[in-house]
């Protein structure tokens, strides 16, 4: 099977391979942050947020991402699960019960704050988007920038006046030069009149 399909996006076999890639970053990250007292109360989410992160599909996918993240974590902790269940199963029944209701809640709570950090790192990411997009010092022109460095006070009168002045000689004479590109000479010459 190839890697395109016909509409020139990805397989789903491609598309799976990489979902379950950036799961097991998740995964490596979640069981890292796992051990750091408080924040490993946070670790999925934490995981699932840089497997989010690193994600450079065109429509955002953290949840899934987050999803895959914390249902990961959980298949590589069912040996210690299955451990528990033994150890409960010769206690008791009631024992037993417990312990795969905590192992379902668990489970699910992975899988829960996976997805939530994923879809809270799309947010984050879009939201950053967004503020460079809407930056007024990514979009104002060279001179309102150096008029807001001088309000801020980062440059004093001194340096904000040479370098305005070497900013409007720099526009005056781009223009110069444009305007006499543009105009072609229609007068003719004093003599060949």
């Amino acid at each position: 099977m190839t890697t395109a399909d016909g509409r020139g996006g990805l397989s789903p076999v491609a598309r799976l391979s990489d979902l379950a890639a950036r799961a097991g970053v998740g995964a490596g990250v979640t069981v890292l942050v796992s051990v750091l007292p408080v924040v490993g109360l946070v670790a999925p989410a934490v995981g699932a947020g840089v497997a989010s992160w690193t994600d450079d599909a065109e429509r955002p996918r953290g949840p899934k991402i987050g999803a895959a993240t914390g249902a990961l974590v959980a298949l590589l902790s069912l040996p210690l699960t299955f451990f528990a269940v033994w150890v409960a199963a010769a206690v008791s029944p009631a024992a037993t019960v417990g312990v795969l209701a905590l192992t379902l809640f668990g489970a699910a709570y992975v899988v829960g704050s996976g997805a939530l950090g994923g879809y809270l790192a799309d947010r984050i990411a879009a939201d950053g988007a967004s503020r460079a997009d809407t930056d007024p010092e990514t979009t104002a022109s060279p001179v309102e920038r150096l008029k807001h460095r001088y309000v801020e006070g980062e440059i004093g009168d001194a340096e904000f006046e040479r370098r305005l002045d070497r900013l409007v000689s720099a526009d005056r004479d781009r223009t110069d030069s444009a305007s006499r590109r543009e105009t072609p000479e229609t007068t003719a010459p004093e003599h060949e009149r």
